[in-house]
């Protein structure tokens, strides 16, 4: 979404941009404004490739968890699953642990792995779904 209100706030200053350019008579601010133009449009350039590339990303990653998709996840919503992937991720952390390894890291690793150990116990975590948040005219 940030990327769309930039692209449109670069499109308006492409216009006011080229409006002044038209209508400039003084040289100094004339190449000014070619030059803030020309910056314009290779923003405009760049806004547009990132987001070809991030189209081409939510596609590829569609296709994948079509293709991957066995049931043993949930392909809607990324939350359901971090706590026991985060779990996991710790769990290798601390099997890398080693003598060498500084106090910070092995306290780092420890207190995640035993507060993630904890809260799987308890049940504190479990996943509730939220109402969809909405944008519009507030209930009267």
């Amino acid at each position: 979404m940030s990327l769309s209100f930039d692209y449109r706030r670069n499109e308006a200053k492409i216009k006011w941009l080229t409006k002044k350019i038209e209508t400039e008579t003084d040289e100094y601010k004339l190449e000014c404004y070619k030059i803030d133009l020309d910056e314009k449009i290779y923003a405009k350039a760049n806004m547009e490739a990132v987001a070809k590339d991030r189209m081409r990303e939510i596609n590829m990653w569609s296709k994948l968890k079509k293709e991957f998709n066995d049931g043993t996840f949930n392909d809607k919503n990324v939350n359901e699953h971090q706590l026991e992937t985060y779990h996991q991720v710790y769990l290798n952390k601390a099997k890398t642990l080693t003598s060498g390894s500084s106090q910070p890291e092995v306290f780092n690793v420890v207190g995640q792995l035993e507060t993630i150990e904890r809260v799987k116990k308890s049940g504190e975590l479990k996943y509730d779904k939220k109402e969809e948040i909405t944008f519009g005219k507030p209930n009267s």
